[in-house]
């Protein structure tokens, strides 16, 4: 395929730039596969063939402040306040959020559990000891869905996302999502000192995923840029008397 037609089939879908870019990542995947296993001897078509969409730095993370703003702004009781606390207690992705319920608990050793088989994958099955506060939060309620949207039906997975960030506007976080709880947590923890194997089973990872060494990355990173400032401190002359 010459270039010049890669770039006519981009050009079609220019009303719908993801899809565009997405057409340019099928088609290099292709001719990368068959290049390596030498089905063709040409350069892969889609190389500089300029793309739609910027680079971005994905999701913002939430904050610790950020979540206590949350919870002080959505009361004891609101499905927003049990969202927000679930998400974080079980860093489920919005496609398990949706499905979470009294369906999936069961007690081990006195404790009560949350267990749920991932719907992305590594489609694991995941265990997680339910916390005090989720398990306060979730005490007045009989329903056997946790998270139910306004008609009392559980919510899709594009319906929950949507509603989140209303929550998070109503209470001044502006583009803040459920995806951003579960990035911002990792972090948070993390800088508390949890260790790459704990976030993993938080994030229901592959033990010793390439995902959460980034996160133990950022954490040292942060660490070690205020102990290198606090040297500059003592070196620094400074004007406070």
């Amino acid at each position: 395929m010459p270039r010049s037609a890669v770039i006519k089939l981009h050009d079609k879908l220019m009303a719908t730039p993801g899809a565009a870019d997405n057409l340019l990542k099928a088609i290099s995947a292709l001719y990368k596969w068959g290049i390596q296993r030498e089905h063709v001897d040409c350069d892969n078509p889609t190389r500089d063939v300029k793309r739609n969409r910027k680079q971005t730095g994905g999701f913002e993370p939430w904050t610790a402040d950020d979540i206590a703003t949350f919870l002080a702004f959505h009361k004891p009781g609101t499905m927003a306040r049990r969202a927000l606390i679930l998400a974080m207690s079980t860093t489920a992705r919005r496609g398990d959020l949706c499905r979470l319920g009294r369906q999936n608990e069961f007690t081990r050793d006195g404790r009560v559990w949350l267990r749920w088989k991932q719907d992305k994958a590594p489609h694991g099955t995941v265990e997680m000891p339910m916390p005090t506060g989720l398990i306060d939060e979730l005490h007045a309620s009989s329903n056997m869905t946790y998270i139910l949207n306004g008609y009392g039906a559980p919510f899709t997975v594009a319906g929950l996302g949507n509603k989140f960030r209303e929550w998070a506007e109503a209470a001044g976080l502006k583009g803040r999502s459920l995806h951003g709880v579960r990035k911002g947590l990792s972090a948070i923890l993390t800088s508390g000192g949890a260790s790459s194997g704990e976030i993993d089973v938080l994030l229901g990872h592959e033990m010793g995923s390439s995902e959460t060494r980034i996160y133990i990355r950022s954490a040292e990173r942060a660490l070690l840029a205020e102990q290198v400032v606090d040297r500059l401190d003592k070196i620094i002359p400074g004007t406070a008397k």
